[in-house]
This record gives structure tokens, C-alpha cells and sequence, in this order.
């Protein structure tokens, strides 16, 4: 479908996003200038994320008085991060009566036209759509892809509008818009008890994850090993669209009733799996079970749509990565620093056990976890604690806010005090910093910049610092 009619759909050309170096703002805004729009956005902070943007002729402001007064918009682009009621930029558009949209919104009918896979769960959505996409671009069906990071093959971006008739995007269950769509294909990665804020209660949280599984689709690829996907499984009745995966050879009263039942099994750091009564094998260039499961997940969702399971589990074998997802950022002085994007302590757990793999006894992991967001931290300081103690060396930032007000009692102190090991809390100022990283770090060590925030900023100094050990 041509540009021209997807304009038409959304009633708009000349779109401004509010906060368009967010991870999903930017992908989306990549797509909208694809597909022919006129895109322009504010962002208070200068990035290598918009100066990509910038490269493809979207206009960007870092302050509202460079707006003007003669605007030429005809629409306004948010997320759920945007806080309309107070945001300045929000106001000045609403007195000129410029229409809102959510960017889920937008995205949908972007890709309305197409067939389309969805990637939801609590964890691995980035990675598992960018490995689903990478699948379908090496396999020539040119997708048209929405990823919540930077991809290699998209040439360090997020978001592409193409000309094929595939559309692959991450689906953000955090804000509840992931049951907006009507994709075709769904990924379902795991479930965890996390944006609890907006579900209050796991109850809910399943009850949505279930809606997921159940409405407007044709196939639900999903992990049946997962503890939460297992017990959401509970509330789905009807199970004909259901494509799982086990590693279990044993019968489970919780496949019945499936559309399909794939069993694999790792050993040696390759995942080996069962389709049609041929064996077909995975490996990867990242440490980690998550890692080839995902991998997995990719290939049979591609596999749902026609593609080639032999081709689709030997390209996604060499899938180079997302940025932030366990990403080599380089090595000072013989330490390699790593960063990850990792916030919920799931994730922190995972990247934790791989990183062990990636240091081989050499030295010791050091790593610098920075708990994003209050609530979150409120929630899930225990876990959070039970994660960390997986290595013996962690420091702490102090909670980076992600736009919520500061909650009475609530910061990093609470995640050490009820560790195992004593963490050293950190200023958060990046000089001072520095100097306490200078006295932990030996050569052979391993360095993880850890959580959603900006806590990459300190691996990044460290590589600038000449004197680091």
C-alpha cells in the first residue's frame, strides 16, 4: 500500500513527536519519514538517536522558543511517558488545537495493511523482534519493522517502512496499548509480575496477558516452560492457536488442546528442536538460555508465515545484536565493558548468569546497576537484592526517575540493605563516580553498566578515561 493512502488513514502529514529520542518515538518517527511524511520532534537531549534522525531530514528542537509561532503541524505524537497535562510543548499545541495521538496508535495503523507478528512479554521483546526481523530480512520479505532499540541490520536505527508485506514490532504491554492490534502472528516471550503501577495486581496482569493470547490473532507462539505463561494458560480456553514450545519430553495436561507442540532441548550452547519430524539446530553469539529460546520463538513465528525453518534457524544462528541488550561497547586498559538495558530483576538475573560466561574466570564482574523508576523500585527492591547477589562486586545510582515524582523512603538504600553482599552506593555525579570505578576495577575484570536510565554514560566515560586501570 502506497504512502499516500497511509496518510489518508491517519489524517495527518506533518507529524510532531513530543520526546523523540525515546527508544520507541525514534523507531516510529523512522518509519513515518519512510513512508513519506513530513516528521519534526523535540528532544531536550542531543543523541547519536537523533542525529539519525536528523540524517533523514527530520527537523528536531531541543527548546520550545525555537518553535515559533507560525507552526506547521498538523499533529502531535506522545507516549505513555509524556505527561500532557504539564508538559509545555503539550500546552502550546493544544492552544493551537493541533490533534493527539499515542504513538501505539499511530503505529497500528501504520501497519493495518500488512501481516503482521507482534512481539509482547515481560522481557526479550527488543531482542526477540529484532531477531524475528532480521529472520524475515535475510530471508528477502523485506519487513516493515518497529523495534525498541538500535539494529544492526537497519543500520544502527530502530524502525524502517518497507515495500514487503510483513510488518514485525515490539508490543508494549506497560500502558495496556498492546491489546490494540490485530496482528496476525503473536510472540509471547514470558510473563513477570512487572508494571505492576498501571495492573496494581498479578491478577490483572494475567488477565491481560490472557486477552493477548486469546483476541484478534491466528497464532500465539509461546514459551509453555515459563512459570507465568504457565499459569496464565490456566485462564485460556480455547488453545487452538496456540504454536508452544517445551523442553520438557514429558506430557503436560497444559499443551492440551494446542495447535502445535515443538520440543527442544540445549547442550553445548546450541538449541536443537523437532518441526515436522526433521531436527534443526540453533546456536548464538550471546551467553544465555533466553537467548536461544527467543531465537526459537523467532524461527516458528517466522516458520507461521511460510518461511523455511532450516534458512530462518541458520540466519537468526547469526544475528549480530541490539544496542544495549548485553552490548560490548569496548575495553580499557584490559577490562571489557558491557552494557545492558536490564531493569527489572528478571532481566538483571539473566544478564548477571551471562556475564559470568563472558568473563571465563579471568576476573571478576563489577557491576553498576542503576534502579529505574520509584514505583518499580518499591515493588521489587527484594528481588532486585536476590538478583544482585549473584556477583560478589555491585555498586548502586541512585534511582533514575523516568518522569515519576520521588517516592518518601523509597531509593537504592533499599536494594543494599537487604543484600547479601554490602554494595557501595555511588553520587550519581559522573566525576566522582569515576574515581570510586577507578579504585575497583583490575585488569581481566568485566564491567556491566546496568538499567534502563543513563547509567551507560559511566561505561562510556570510563572508555574516555585514560587513566582508568
Amino acid at each position: 500500500m502506497e504512502s499516500g493512502s497511509i496518510q489518508q488513514r491517519l489524517g495527518f502529514s506533518k507529524p510532531f513527536f513530543l520526546g523523540i529520542g525515546g527508544s520507541g518515538m525514534s523507531s516510529l518517527a523512522h518509519i513515518l519519514a519512510d513512508a513519506g511524511f513530513q516528521v519534526s520532534g523535540y528532544d531536550g537531549k542531543k543523541s547519536q538517536v537523533t542525529d539519525n534522525l536528523e540524517k533523514k531530514g527530520v527537523k528536531i528542537f531541543s527548546q520550545l522558543s525555537d518553535l515559533g509561532e507560525n507552526i506547521e503541524y498538523d499533529s502531535a505524537i506522545y507516549s505513555s511517558a509524556i505527561r500532557l497535562d504539564s508538559h509545555p510543548i503539550a500546552s502550546f499545541f493544544r492552544q493551537k488545537g493541533i490533534r493527539f495521538f499515542h504513538r501505539s496508535e499511530v503505529l497500528h495503523l501504520c501497519f493495518e495493511h500488512l501481516t503482521c507478528i507482534a512481539v509482547g512479554g515481560s522481557h526479550g521483546k527488543t531482542t526477540t523482534t529484532a531477531m524475528t526481523s532480521h529472520i524475515l530480512n535475510d530471508l528477502g520479505y523485506s519487513p516493515s519493522v518497529m523495534v525498541g532499540g538500535d539494529v544492526s541490520f537497519l543500520n544502527g536505527v530502530g524502525g524502517r517502512f518497507s515495500s514487503g508485506k510483513i510488518g514485525v514490532f515490539e508490543s508494549d504491554e506497560s500502558d495496556g496499548t498492546f491489546l490494540n492490534h490485530n496482528a496476525q502472528v503473536r510472540i509471547l516471550t514470558n510473563i513477570d509480575e512487572d508494571h505492576l503501577d498501571f495492573y496494581h495486581t498479578r491478577e490483572k496482569l494475567l488477565e491481560a496477558f490472557s486477552r493477548f493470547i486469546s483476541s484478534g490473532t491466528q497464532t500465539v507462539i509461546l514459551d509453555i516452560d515459563d512459570p507465568g505463561i504457565s499459569d496464565c494458560l490456566e485462564l485460556i480456553q480455547d488453545r487452538s492457536k496456540i504454536f508452544g514450545f517445551t523442553s520438557s519430553t514429558e506430557s503436560n495436561i497444559k499443551s492440551a488442546g494446542f495447535r502445535n507442540l515443538v520440543h527442544y532441548k540445549i547442550e553445548s550452547k546450541k538449541l536443537n528442536f523437532i518441526l515436522d519430524g526433521k531436527e534443526f539446530e540453533i546456536t548464538s553469539r550471546f551467553p544465555g538460555k533466553h537467548y536461544l529460546t527467543n531465537s526459537l520463538a523467532g524461527v516458528l513465528a517466522t516458520y507461521s508465515l511460510g518461511a523455511d525453518p532450516d534458512k530462518a534457524a541458520k540466519s537468526v544462528s547469526e544475528y549480530a545484536g541490539v544496542k544495549r541488550r548485553l552490548e560490548y561497547i569496548g575495553n580499557k586498559n584490559g577490562v571489557d565493558i558491557y552494557d545492558d538495558y536490564g531493569h527489572h530483576p528478571t532481566e538483571v538475573q539473566a544478564v548477571l548468569s551471562s556475564i559470568r560466561e563472558l568473563s571465563g574466570g579471568r576476573g571478576k564482574p563489577v557491576i553498576l546497576f542503576q534502579p529505574h523508576r520509584y514505583t518499580r523500585t518499591k515493588n521489587l527492591y527484594q528481588d532486585f537484592a536476590k538478583s544482585l547477589d549473584q556477583v560478589e562486586t555491585v555498586l548502586l545510582l541512585p534511582i533514575y526517575s523516568a518522569g515519576e515524582d520521588p517516592i518518601p523512603g523509597v531509593s537504592s538504600e533499599l536494594i543494599a540493605n537487604k543484600m547479601r553482599i554490602r554494595p557501595r552506593i555511588l553520587t550519581g555525579n559522573l566525576g566522582i563516580d569515576l574515581s570510586t570505578l577507578k579504585e575497583v576495577l583490575k585488569p581481566g575484570d568485566v564491567f556491566v553498566s546496568l538499567g534502563a536510565g543513563n547509567v551507560r554514560d559511566w561505561g562510556l566515560e570510563l572508555l574516555k578515561k585514560t587513566d582508568t586501570p
